[in-house]
């Protein structure tokens, strides 16, 4: 039997109730897990921290986003994400946008699309400037005048800023990050995913990373493909990661329904075979994300466990208020 470690990310709300969800209700509600610690709740430090790593890089985000895109750095970079956002006739960021396959400036930096609104940034030998930066996280800026939301401590970040500024479109660079060595994860592992910084992840933490050609880390993702990838790595490795990513995405868009509906995807087709096959499975959340305001929440998340088989009767709900830290 192998551990089954299922993330789903973004998965609580302020409306979210377990008894919607029969195979997940009928798993055992252990504890509820701490995964921000006084941090921001974002997905690399809340999973890191569910996998044991006690003492999270403050500036991490970028460089895990390259990792699991495969792009290089280098020890003295300066590494960014880069969020695309549609402007309104006042010059205010509504909505993301699809991000250019290339872009040019006068400024030292190399740029990498990741595909839908996500982007990355790489300076060369600008590590130094890291803690003078200060950026805007995109899912604060909607409604925000996009000229005001300029980044601050680099010349060559405020450079690319207002060249790659339109009238219809701009670049807000964020989570700004250097290089950053992790202790490995103290057991043989695979990582089933599809999004970019949960691939850094397992590069971080010499995690054996599985190809997923039709996993989008989105709600249009290829749920089958997942179950039964994470399903033949746990009969090769005693722990598998298996992290579900599209509920984050539909609350991002402040699409309610489009997340309960994702979600009761991922009741039907993944956690119920789950339930079925055998294995130790735990699944929590990272962290909630509200499609109300299509911001993360810091709440603490419940973790639920199961040997393999549904349970009729759970013994706890959803709605208990207890707090405790749970190691994997």
């Amino acid at each position: 039997m192998s551990h089954i470690f299922c993330v789903i990310d973004g998965m609580t709300d302020p409306q979210f109730e377990i008894a919607e969800y029969p195979a997940l209700a009928g798993m055992k509600l252990a504890s509820y897990v701490d995964t921000c610690q006084g941090n921001e709740p974002e997905s690399l430090g809340c999973i890191l921290r569910l996998l044991g790593t006690r003492q999270v890089p403050h500036h991490l985000r970028g460089y895990a986003e390259a990792l699991g895109a495969g792009i290089p750095v280098g020890e003295q970079d300066l590494v960014l994400r880069g969020s695309w956002f549609a402007l309104d006739e006042a010059g205010r960021c509504t909505v993301p946008l699809s991000a250019p396959q290339e872009m040019r400036t006068s400024a030292d930096c190399r740029y990498y699309p990741l595909g839908e609104y996500k982007s990355l940034l790489v300076f060369p030998g600008l590590s130094s400037q890291i803690d003078r930066i200060v950026t805007h996280p995109p899912y604060e800026c909607v409604g925000l005048c996009a000229k005001s939301l300029c980044p601050q401590g680099s010349e060559a970040l405020r450079t690319v800023f207002w060249e790659w500024m339109g009238t219809e479109r701009c670049l807000l660079p964020w989570g700004q990050s250097v290089c950053a060595k992790l202790a490995p994860f103290p057991e043989p592992a695979a990582v089933v995913c599809g999004t970019t910084v949960v691939k850094g992840i397992a590069r971080l933490l010499g995690m054996h990373l599985v190809d997923l050609p039709q996993a989008s880390g989105d709600t249009d993702t290829e749920l089958h493909e997942k179950l039964q990838s994470a399903l033949c790595q746990a009969e090769q490795y005693p722990f598998v990661l298996l992290h579900i990513n599209g509920a984050d995405e539909a609350a991002h868009r402040k699409d309610a329904q489009e997340k309960n509906t994702f979600l009761h995807r991922v009741e039907r087709e993944v956690l119920r075979p789950l339930l079925m096959s055998g294995h130790r499975i735990t699944v929590v959340s990272d962290h909630g994300t509200d499609p109300e305001s299509g911001k993360h929440l810091a709440s603490v998340q419940p973790v639920f466990v199961s040997d393999g088989c549904i349970r009729q009767n759970p013994e706890t709900t959803y709605k208990q208020t207890h707090r405790m830290m749970v190691t994997p």
